[in-house]
């Protein structure tokens, strides 16, 4: 046991990098971890990546049956049943006004928590969990305009790609599930 040990404290010494040892804690040594890092899901929508908090994430789940609901905008799917909660399924792509896209293995189900309500948002795959710096976040540029722009949050750059946080106060707005006019009548 002893022979793997010492193999070990080689190999870390044979790569140059600093090893603190007993005599460095009991000094003062303390390994620097920023806590103000904002953690973030990362998954994709058509070719764009995009991110939530987690802390608005209730769960990652994959696609589930919906039952359609009349009188509702075309993003919506339907509603579903997650261990006894209903809830709003809907589908980001048409959300955001992309062109919609098929339902594949790698798509998921992001069961998101707003306003103390649950509400589910179709995407293409999530990637991964991601941790920002908050001097990575900007706000988006105020030349940004379009059908999109009001759901963007912040752009963040994370590994040489540009991020949209998105704002789910907006994209949940709940006078935006209810279609506008039904067969030429006001719904």
């Amino acid at each position: 046991m002893a022979r793997d040990t010492d193999d070990l404290w080689q190999s870390f010494a044979r790569t140059g990098e600093q090893l603190a040892s007993e005599e460095d804690y009991e000094h003062g040594y303390s390994r620097e971890v920023r806590q103000d890092l904002r953690r973030c899901l990362a998954f994709h929508c058509g070719d764009e990546l995009y991110g939530l908090s987690i802390t608005e994430l209730a769960e990652i789940t994959k696609p589930l049956s919906t039952t359609p609901v009349p009188r509702t905008a075309e993003f919506v799917i339907g509603v579903g049943n997650i261990r006894g909660s209903v809830l709003p399924v809907i589908d980001l792509a048409r959300r955001l006004r992309l062109p919609p896209r098929p339902i594949t293995p790698a798509s998921r189900v992001l069961v998101v928590r707003h306003a103390g309500e649950l509400h589910g948002l179709v995407v293409d795959a999530v990637r991964d969990v991601v941790s920002i710096p908050p001097e990575a976040f900007e706000p988006p540029p105020g030349a940004l305009a379009g059908a999109r722009a009001g759901f963007i949050a912040a752009l963040a750059r994370h590994g040489g790609e540009i991020l949209i946080l998105l704002d789910l106060a907006v994209l949940l707005a709940p006078q935006d599930f209810v279609r506008a006019d039904v067969g030429g009548r006001r719904a």
